[in-house]
């Protein structure tokens, strides 16, 4: 990926002369791009008599996040720095690196976030009004890090900087498969890079529930699988977050999603039947599913949901939410409340009489109903009660949180401005769901605050957003492939101003930013890699890895509904062994870009660098079958996708004709067309540029894809 860069980096400079930014360009890889970044000619140049200097109140999670940035740089720039240890006692103000904070807090939403960071050719100034400001600006002075053939540098610059939104969440799905702590851990150290303050877990489903409980110990006994964090690995999970400025917020769903909750405690349920952890729609004696059926099943089949009438109910959650808030400390609780056709409900006497007795038209109302019992409780325990937006009714009190999930056209959606006119602040997650499989620029694209709020109101209800990885199709092998890079982009949505929004920049600094999320948090390389060399026996990497980078998964939830709903063997479950092409391909194909760029170069000089750059990435694919073909002597799973590879030297072959004027032209197109259709789950993501190759012209990348 290195090399990819630096073949691509002139052809950059090139292309963004003639791109309309909406601010001043710079070549900076800083990602969330600052509030405002000012550059001056020069350097700063790392040498062994670096040293760092600080001046604040106590502070042990900087002083903690300061010596990880000391131990990160050594390793960046290979220099033996003498400085052992940094502590309290540090600081010298003529220190290389001198920073300076007023206060030191804990991370709570809302909180100080700002610094100000200048390079100077030989010193580094950092001031915040936080030690949690100050660690951002840390991770910001490490973007700017840069290698050459003298050392490694920064550039001179000034940055003053602070967030747009005060909440910036990434939400991890734990329940449908189980994320291994550490995977965890590396995603927390991930979000500080990117500038994230909220770790949401959605920590029970049907399918699991994956908390200790000491109070109710049948929880993780009977509802788990035997998966599940254990309480001090919650109490670790929680001081880990903090000591890089982001709260940690669990999420327990409820009244509906609860099959694992059940099989614990099934005297909790609407209905009696033989719970235990697992999918919720039982679908084996359906025959001919299709979506129009499936739809209609989910609205009208009674499902595992909570008896909200009983008092007993609520006795349980009472002792519950104060055991679970004696773990996560930060003052939110989630209590879901979504997906709940209330079929149980209505099919239940005792329920429907309830309703009678309390005058209720609906079971819309029961709802309401439980949410407010649930907000009753958590506000007992000092917690702030967050639901998703199918928890929102004229009743619920303005201190809850409303989280807006659902996209357009998946039927009736909730109205941002309604919530926010009620009273309630917002988090908006609608456009930043990363298990739909879109590529970056499509969340990028999506901003917090829908356009017909206006500014008043939005900077009054608009809290700020969520990025959300459900885990049908994820599991704790793949899900820093699933989260990452993407992610980084949507932080950058959530920090920068709204007018820092170029596509083709955002990327140019996404690559490399997942270079340094690799480096230094997460295993997403680590991880792409190790199911390549399953696939090939630990023999040759490479013709796999040419066919994968160029893959990209079936966007929507085409391949989920496929999963879920299939009868028999195809069906999608908690032991599936998520390792095809469709698990491992990057929802956004780097090696897809950078063709899609060289391109559009050559189409726009034709002078014979582009067109030789062109012609080396079509050679290489054209030739990769009879490598391909060779590995596949070695393991069965290249055999099963040797026809993507087919297609991709095909069309490799086609695009080689288009640039020495062979071929007829609408057969080349025909032939196109037909290999756009998905193999085994995926697409080859270079079809486009291939295809413009052919026409002269390169189509916009689409808008929007559909979500079935």
């Amino acid at each position: 990926m290195i090399m990819k860069r630096i073949l691509f980096f002139t052809l950059l400079i090139c292309l963004s002369g003639a791109t309309g930014f909406a601010q001043p360009t710079d070549t900076l890889n800083l990602l969330p791009r600052p509030l405002s970044t000012k550059i001056s000619a020069g350097r700063f140049n790392f040498t062994a008599d670096f040293n760092i200097g600080i001046n604040g109140p106590e502070s042990g999670k900087f002083i903690a996040a300061v010596n990880r940035f000391y131990l990160q740089l050594g390793r960046r720039v290979n220099i033996n720095f003498s400085q052992e240890f940094i502590s309290a006692a540090d600081n010298d103000a003529n220190a290389r690196l001198y920073v300076t904070y007023n206060k030191a807090i804990a991370p709570a939403i809302g909180m100080d976030e700002s610094y100000s960071l200048k390079v100077n050719p030989d010193k580094i100034i950092i001031s915040a009004a936080t030690d949690i400001g100050a660690e951002r600006a840390l991770e910001t002075l490490y973007q700017l890090i840069s290698p050459d053939k003298n050392g490694f540098y920064c550039p001179l610059v000034e940055v003053n900087d602070s967030p747009r939104f005060k909440w910036r969440g990434l939400m991890i799905d734990v329940a449908r498969h189980f994320i291994p702590f550490e995977v965890l851990k590396r995603n927390i150290d991930a979000m500080a890079i990117v500038k994230l303050n909220v770790l949401h877990l959605h920590l029970s489903d049907d399918e699991g529930f994956r908390v200790e409980s000491k109070v109710f110990p049948l929880l993780q006994q009977k509802g788990s699988n035997g998966y599940y964090y254990t309480q001090d690995q919650i109490r670790e999970l929680v001081g880990y977050a903090h000591d890089r400025g982001i709260i940690v917020v669990p999420e327990f769903d409820l009244p509906g999603h609860c099959s694992s909750i059940l099989a614990a405690y099934p005297y909790l349920a609407s209905y009696p039947s033989d719970y235990k952890p697992g999918q919720r729609y039982k679908l084996d004696s359906i025959k001919n599913l299709n979506l129009g059926k499936i739809m209609q099943l989910i609205s009208s089949m009674p499902t595992p949901t909570i008896d909200p009438t009983k008092e007993s109910t609520y006795t349980f959650f009472d002792k519950f939410i104060k055991e679970m808030s004696g773990l996560f400390t930060d003052p939110y609780f989630h209590a879901g409340a979504d997906e709940n056709n209330g079929v149980a409900w209505k099919q239940n006497t005792d329920i429907a009489a309830f309703m009678q007795n309390k005058g209720m038209k609906n079971t819309d109302e029961l709802q309401a109903y439980f949410v407010k019992r649930m907000y009753d409780i958590a506000k007992k325990y000092n917690k702030r009660l967050i639901g998703w937006e199918e928890a929102f009714n004229q009743a619920i009190p303005q201190d809850v949180i409303v989280q807006k999930w659902k996209p357009s056209g998946i039927g009736p959606t909730l109205n941002t401005g309604e919530v926010v006119q009620h009273g309630n602040q917002v988090i908006i997650s609608a456009g930043y769901y990363l298990d739909l499989f879109m590529p970056a620029y499509i969340h990028y694209q999506t901003d917090p605050v829908p356009a017909d709020l206006n500014q008043a109101d939005a900077a009054k209800g608009i809290l700020g957003g969520e990025a959300a990885q459900w885990s049908e199709l994820m599991d704790g092998n793949n899900e820093e492939i699933r989260v990452w890079p993407r992610a980084a982009a949507i932080a950058e949505r959530f920090w920068s101003p709204a007018n820092v929004n170029d596509v083709d920049d955002m990327y140019r600094r996404l690559w490399a930013t997942d270079f340094d999320l690799n480096e230094r948090a997460i295993n997403e390389s680590f991880a792409y890699q190790k199911v390549l060399s399953l696939w090939v026996n630990d023999v040759d990497l490479g013709p796999v890895r040419t066919l994968a980078d160029v893959c990209t998964p079936v966007k929507g939830y085409k391949r989920l509904m496929g999963g879920m709903f299939a009868n028999g063997k195809g069906r999608t479950n908690p032991t599936s062994p998520l390792v095809n092409i469709a698990d491992m391909a990057h929802s956004d194909s780097e090696t897809g870009w950078y063709f899609r760029q060289s391109v559009a170069a050559y189409l726009k000089s034709h002078n014979d660098a582009d067109l030789q750059a062109v012609k080396y990435q079509l050679q290489k694919w054209q030739n990769n079958k009879a490598r391909f073909d060779a590995v596949s002597g070695y393991a069965p799973y290249p055999r099963q996708i040797s026809d993507l590879s087919d297609n991709l030297s095909a069309a490799a072959a086609i695009g080689l004709q288009a640039l020495s004027g062979e071929g007829n032209k609408d057969n080349q197109l025909k032939q196109l067309q037909q290999m756009v259709k998905p193999l085994h789950e995926v697409q080859i993501a270079i079809l486009p540029g291939i295809e413009a190759l052919i026409s002269g012209t390169l189509k916009p990348e689409p808008a929007s894809y559909p979500m079935f």
